[in-house]
């Protein structure tokens, strides 16, 4: 059989059989998880901020309820479709390949094959000569990276805006550019009354900058977001694992049962809370 018959068939098999996969939800190409979506909800609302079109108030209130969705977010399960996989891909290939082999070696004349034209470049790919065009690539972050350099060339020039401060160390912890939003988180602190999510974000941003590891500082700081709120949910989830990071299970356990008080029911945070209390009630020997 000519070669390029050959090439042609075996490319149509796994182009179906890929698409077969990727409709299947095997591959990670061809669908997207809500985490995804919630994650570009909290990008375009921290863009939205910084473009003066959400108030602070409805900032807060929106990038709670997204965080709140993006901790609760189920993962996609498997369709139906994937259990059918080991007939399905055996199905695509008998029904591709087989029908081609049968029609050349029955009806196709040889002389057919030998004029036949030359084979084009694939798309894609380069033709011989010339030379491969790079792909572009994306840029991690997109707009929110462009926002964060304005915002921080902002606050250069009015370094007294605690707000704007709040702002770019927000956007920083959505970029994972925990340096600098522990930076930021630190100087908004210094401008702007006690803020109990304040404070906790920045204990958190400031604890992921040293390894995740904790100090005195970061202690004061969770100190600092309790008193401001004593029932303040991240900040009591932070000081549990500060008192267990640090051997403290009896103190870790109460604060993860202030988190169960005042967390809504059937939340990931009661989830949460539940497996670190069995985990450092078995530290301390079940009792």
């Amino acid at each position: 059989m000519d070669s390029s018959v050959i090439i042609f068939t075996i490319a149509v098999v796994v182009v179906l059989v890929l698409v077969v996969l990727s409709v299947s939800g095997a591959l990670p190409f061809g669908r997207r998880g809500q985490g995804d979506e919630i994650s570009a909800a909290l990008r375009q609302l921290l863009l939205d901020r910084a473009a003066g079109m959400v108030t602070g108030e409805e900032f807060e209130r929106r990038q709670a309820a997204l965080h709140a969705s993006l901790m609760g977010a189920p993962q996609a399960s498997a369709p139906a479709l994937r259990r059918h996989l080991r007939w399905a891909v055996p199905a695509v290939i008998a029904i591709v390949a087989v029908p081609p082999v049968v029609i050349y070696t029955f009806f196709v004349k040889p002389k057919e094959v030998q004029n036949a034209p030359a084979p084009v470049a694939a798309m894609g790919m380069s033709a011989p000569g010339q030379k491969a065009q790079p792909q572009p690539q994306a840029n991690k972050g997109g707009d929110l990276n462009t926002a964060a350099k304005h915002l921080a060339d902002k606050m250069a020039k009015d370094p007294s805006n605690g707000e704007g401060w709040l702002l770019l160390a927000r956007t920083y912890g959505e970029l994972r550019q925990h340096k600098e939003a522990a930076n930021a988180y630190a100087k908004a602190a210094a401008l702007l009354p006690p803020d109990a999510s304040l404070l906790a974000d920045w204990a958190d941003a400031y604890v992921m900058t040293h390894d995740r590891k904790w100090n005195d500082e970061a202690r004061d700081i969770v100190k600092r977001a309790l008193a401001a709120d004593p029932k303040h949910l991240k900040a009591l989830s932070l000081a549990g694992g500060e008192a267990f990071d640090r051997g403290d299970y009896k103190t870790a356990i109460d604060y993860w049962k202030r988190v169960k008080a005042v967390a809504p029911a059937d939340s990931m945070d009661i989830k949460l809370a539940d497996s670190n209390i069995a985990e450092a009630t078995a530290r301390t020997g079940g009792k």
